[in-house]
């Protein structure tokens, strides 16, 4: 028995969807299973994956340039146009700024007369927007302000993006749907006692300048109790290994701080496992996944006021602090004056704060009323006459090769 047709088909624009990408590409499998839930399919339009991943099938791969091809971008899409003009419903999802292939897949999409909804993930908050500024603000000027403008909709993942989207784009459409987490069985796996019977304290996510690690490692070797460890987990994006173990030995805190690498799956999951709290002591995130992992797994959490947890503190399940010294510092002393019981008790509330709000099945719903929406505003502008917008001049190939995150 064949299955009936997806009810809306979304092209996911993802320049790159490697697991060491993180991001959106770490969330994407069970976006599309979510979404499947839903009854709307799952097309991804990409530069790299990895070959074992889930969704490997259902990738449209364009070679890894950093320019818009777009005549290989359109034999990429030559099934999406069959698809199209056989009278399927499709809408294209533009995950992330900047990059010249986001630009070309939404060009794509006014070509064939497609909604268009477009997540900045973060990229217009202003630590983000400041990065590599005189680049993005080229392409901010060349095609950047008028891919937003012409989106159906801009999703958000927070409050604190949903006002720096404002900002920037003050007419657009705004929908906030956070992220979501699958809820691991309660109770397992168990924390595995370090060997030297420390306390862990785990950072796992991308070594990257935004993640304000030397800070985070002179927090620690600060304010942290000889009892606890602080183990840093992820892919080192930015060659910064050496200087973070140069920095841990330096406040002395080398045998207690541990540069572990990057880690996937089950992998992943067992460093959460393993820890006794996460931390997450960013400069800005859009949203942060890695909180709500641990909060699934019944970790306490300490995230800044760059990333939009203030629920842990409002929740009694975690510290909300500034990404400086004074406020990272605090809450490892804070933490390392905790008990067992009390810790337990900060991760069951966590728990029960992801089972509230931050579920597949729930923002699988939500993602889904969006992508019905874009559908229905593009149908009601195609029936108004508004038909696809004038297209830009192919300027930005070699202008702005490099500008990403």
């Amino acid at each position: 028995m064949t299955s009936p047709p997806p009810e809306i088909t979304v092209l996911h624009v993802v320049p790159d969807l490697r697991r060491s990408a993180g991001g959106i590409a770490a969330n994407a499998p069970a976006l599309a299973e979510a979404l499947a839930a839903q009854g709307i399919a799952s097309r991804f339009l990409t530069r790299a994956f990895d070959p074992d991943a889930d969704i490997a099938e259902h990738c449209l791969r364009v070679a890894p340039t950093r320019g818009p091809n777009v005549a290989q971008l359109a034999r990429a899409m030559a099934g999406i146009r069959a698809q199209v003009r056989a009278g399927a419903r499709m809408v294209v999802h533009s995950h992330g700024l900047w990059d010249p292939l986001n630009h070309a897949g939404l060009r794509l999409a006014i070509d064939l007369g497609l909604g268009r909804i477009v997540s900045p993930h973060g990229m217009l908050l202003p630590w983000a927007r400041a990065h590599k500024r005189r680049k993005k603000d080229l392409a901010w000027h060349l095609y950047q302000r008028r891919d937003l403008a012409r989106a159906e909709l801009l999703h958000v993942t927070s409050q604190a993006e949903a006002d720096a989207v404002a900002q920037h784009c003050p007419v657009a459409r705004i929908a906030q749907v956070p992220l979501g987490i699958a809820l691991p069985p309660e109770g397992a796996p168990t924390r595995t006692r370090s060997p030297n019977g420390r306390k862990r304290l785990l950072f796992l996510g991308r070594l990257h300048r935004v993640k304000n690690l030397d800070t985070l490692i002179r927090a620690f070797a600060a304010c942290a109790p000889r009892n606890w460890e602080l183990r840093i987990a992820g892919p080192d994006e930015d060659g910064l290994t050496p200087a973070l173990c140069a920095r841990a030995a330096e406040r002395g805190a080398a045998e207690r701080i541990t540069l572990a690498g990057p880690v996937w799956g089950a992998a992943k999951q067992a460093e959460i496992a393993a820890a006794d709290a996460l931390i997450l002591p960013s400069h800005t995130e859009n949203f942060g996944t890695v909180v709500a992992e641990a909060l699934a797994a019944a970790r306490p959490v300490i995230a800044t006021t760059g990333s939009p947890w203030g629920e842990l503190s409002a929740s009694g399940c975690g510290w909300w602090v500034a990404p400086d010294l004074a406020g990272l510092g605090g809450a490892i002393a804070a933490l390392g004056a905790t008990t067992g019981p009390e810790r337990a008790a900060m991760g069951a509330r966590g728990r029960a704060l992801v089972a509230r709000t931050y579920l597949w099945p729930q923002v699988g719903a939500q993602m889904a009323a969006l992508y019905r929406q874009v559908a229905a505003l593009r149908a009601e502008a195609a029936r108004s006459g508004q038909g696809a917008a004038p297209q830009d001049p192919e300027r930005i190939a070699n202008l702005f090769g490099r500008a990403g995150e």
